[in-house]
Formats: C-alpha cells, sequence, structure tokens
C-alpha cells in the first residue's frame, strides 16, 4: 500500500511540474511573439520612415530639376519612341507656344510646327548618336529666331531606351554677331588696303622715277603723308573705340560732375579751324547751371565727332549748334546743321562701324567710318543713348540722350 500511496503522490508531482512547465513555456512563447511583433512593427516604422524620406528626397530633388529647367533660357523637351511628348520646360512651351499641361502626351505633328523640327526629332529617335541641326522657330511671341537643336538619347534606370531629349538653344545674338565680325573684319581689311595701296603705288613710283622730277616727287610724297594720316586716324579711332567698350564692359567708366556748358565750348574750339576754312558758323546754347555726373573727356570726344562730321558734310557757309537741356530724367546734347540732310533709309544704320552713306565723298574728306560708332559707344558707356533726325535738304540733329543720375 506504501508504494502505491508513493507511485500515486509521484504521479501527482509530475503532472504538476508538466503543468507548470507548459505554463512557462507558453508564456515564454507568448513573450517571444510580442518581442517578434514589436520588432516587426518597428521594422515595419522604421520603413514607412525610410519610405517617408526616400519620398521626400525624391521630391526635393524633382522640384530642383523642375525649378532648374524652368530656369533655363535652353528649351527642353522629351519625346517617347511614338513622337509624344513626355515632357517639357517653361522656355521650350514659349517656344512652342503651347502649354505644358496641355502639351504633356500629345503627337509632335499636333505641337511642333516646325517640319525641319519635326524631322530632326524623328531622325534622333532612329539613332544612338547625340545629333544637332540648325533651323529658325517663330510663332506669335518669337518671329524669326535661329536656334541649334541638340538631341541626346533618352534613357530609364536599367539603361533601356524611352525616347529622345531635345535641348532647343538661341544662338540668334550669337549669329548676329558672327556677321557683324565679319563684316567688320572686311570693313577694316577694305579700310586699311585704300591707303596701303595709294602708298605702295607712291613709293613704287618714286623708286623708278628717282630724283628727275622734283615737283612730281614731291606730289607723291604728299600722298604717302596724307595716306598714312589716314591710316594712323583709323588706328586711333579702332583703339579709342575698343577702350571705350572695354570700360563700358568693365563698368571702369570715371564720372564726376561736370559743367555741360564747357564742354561744348571746349568741342567748338576743338573744331573752330576747321570751320573757320569752311566758313561755317558754329553757336553754343546751353544753361550754365546744367551739371551732370559724366566723364568730360569722353562726352567732349563725342561733341567734336559730331561738330566735326557737321563741318565736314554740311555746306559752306553752313550753321550749326551746339546745344544742351535738361528734359526729365536726362540731359540732351544736340548737334544741329543746314546740310544737305540724310536719306531715311540711312538712319537706322548710321550708328554702326564703318557705315558711310556716300564712302567715295567720306574717304576723299578724310573720314574714318567710325567717328559716329564712337559717339554711340561713348553714351552707351554712360547708360545712355543716342538718335538722330533728318530731312534731305533741310539738315540734321544728333542727340546724346544722358541719365541725370
Amino acid at each position: 500500500m506504501y508504494w502505491a500511496l508513493a507511485q500515486l503522490t509521484h504521479a501527482a508531482t509530475g503532472t504538476s511540474s508538466t503543468a507548470w512547465f507548459l505554463t512557462a513555456l507558453l508564456g515564454l512563447m507568448l513573450i517571444a511573439c510580442i518581442l517578434i511583433m514589436l520588432r516587426v512593427r518597428h521594422a515595419i516604422q522604421r520603413n514607412e520612415l525610410e519610405r517617408e524620406k526616400q519620398f521626400r528626397n525624391i521630391q526635393v530633388r524633382q522640384n530642383e530639376l523642375e525649378a532648374t529647367l524652368s530656369s533655363m533660357l535652353d528649351g527642353v523637351f522629351a519625346v517617347d519612341p511614338h513622337e509624344k511628348l513626355i515632357s517639357l520646360n517653361a522656355a521650350a512651351a514659349r517656344l512652342l507656344d503651347v502649354r505644358p499641361e496641355q502639351a504633356t502626351g500629345r503627337d509632335i505633328d499636333e505641337v511642333v510646327e516646325s517640319e525641319i523640327l519635326r524631322k530632326f526629332i524623328r531622325e534622333s529617335l532612329g539613332t544612338e548618336e547625340p545629333s544637332k541641326c540648325d533651323l529658325v522657330v517663330g510663332n506669335g511671341q518669337t518671329v524669326g529666331l535661329q536656334f541649334q537643336a541638340q538631341a541626346a538619347v533618352l534613357r530609364d534606370r536599367s539603361g533601356q531606351r524611352i525616347g529622345s531629349l531635345i535641348v532647343l538653344h538661341d544662338v540668334t545674338q550669337l549669329r548676329r554677331l558672327e556677321v557683324m565680325r565679319r563684316d567688320f573684319v572686311a570693313n577694316v581689311s577694305h579700310e586699311v588696303k585704300t591707303p596701303v595701296t595709294a602708298i605702295k603705288a607712291a613709293a613704287e613710283t618714286l623708286l623708278d622715277s628717282g630724283d628727275s622730277d622734283p615737283a612730281a616727287t614731291l606730289q607723291f610724297l604728299k600722298v604717302i603723308i596724307r595716306q598714312a594720316d589716314r591710316l594712323q586716324a583709323i588706328l586711333e579711332d579702332l583703339l579709342s573705340l575698343a577702350r571705350i567698350e572695354q570700360e563700358s564692359e568693365q563698368r571702369q567708366l570715371e564720372v564726376k560732375p561736370a559743367r555741360l556748358v564747357g564742354m561744348l565750348r571746349n568741342a567748338v574750339e576743338t573744331c573752330a579751324a576747321r570751320a573757320a576754312k569752311r566758313k561755317v558758323k558754329t553757336d553754343v546754347v546751353c544753361p550754365d547751371y546744367l551739371v551732370i555726373p559724366v566723364n568730360a573727356s569722353l562726352i567732349e570726344q563725342a561733341m567734336v565727332n559730331l561738330i566735326d562730321n557737321a563741318i565736314k558734310y554740311g555746306p559752306e557757309g553752313g550753321e550749326i549748334v551746339a546745344s544742351a537741356r535738361r528734359l526729365g530724367e536726362e540731359v540732351i546734347l544736340s548737334v544741329k546743321d543746314n546740310g544737305p540732310g540724310i536719306p531715311s533709309e540711312h538712319l537706322p544704320r548710321i550708328f554702326e562701324r564703318f557705315y558711310r552713306t556716300d564712302r567715295a565723298r567720306s574717304r576723299e574728306l578724310g573720314g574714318t567710318g567710325l567717328g559716329l560708332a564712337i559717339v554711340k559707344h561713348i553714351a552707351v558707356a554712360h547708360g545712355g543713348r543716342v538718335s538722330v533726325e533728318s530731312t534731305v535738304g533741310q539738315g540734321s540733329t544728333f542727340r546724346i540722350h544722358l541719365p541725370t543720375f
């Protein structure tokens, strides 16, 4: 009996231990599940935060890219392999005369008016190589602008081609500058060639003739001196023009308050000998109190150029008035003559370098073709401008408009 009781007691004790063990094991499993759930929740939250951070970074980069593209002067747009617009910046929208939100997804035939540009886009979609072409784009806002179109392959992150990226760069001003440069080089070459040819011909004649005819020798020497003076005048005007342009671009122009009446009188006195030779009457009209901040030597040079031109091309015994007056926020310096006047078709280009209404007469009178260009650059260097009014048979009025501040 004692043995049976012991077995029952042991069985009861074993059952209690097993229950306790199972309970403890269940508790541990529950704790483990809770910990796992917490870790999973933490991981999910961390992933969500990371995704939010990545999304914000993507948004920031996208906003930066959109801001960059929007501020670009060049037109940029993307086209998919089916010739539909993927996106475009503000500059491209202006050039194509469309709204960005209305253009996206549309076929290039519906958006791009230029046949040359459409052809270029299609060719770019068929090649892996970068390409470019020149074209003229014009719409209601932009007429006759010259552009260089460049195309490159557009790829996704995996490297697969998804279309072409087109960039339209405005080269209108560059082309104009190229034309101006070519014209300038051609004009300089022509202006220099004329006196050099005359000097060479006179020198060769002197070599051939020797001292056999002193009168002819003297005449040829006068030709050489006259043409050498002409060359010197051209070079001095070119150097003066270059210096004024450089000071204007670098904003190194030295200005200080100066009385305009003194500058006008000095300019008239500088031209007095030539005026007396041609019996031209000159007058100065300017209030003594008129003072503005200028570079006095340059303004005086500009007025000398205008007065000298009026004397040179005007009639013998003519009249010239140099004046200055305040009008609103500017001061206007004028040189008025009663000369032959300038035909209206020449007025838009009259201040260009080497531009002449009568080349033969200008060379005969010793003009370099740079005087009015220098006047214009002096005015611009002061933040001003030039203008001209002329009537054939009645005379001309050249004006320099200068700000008073």
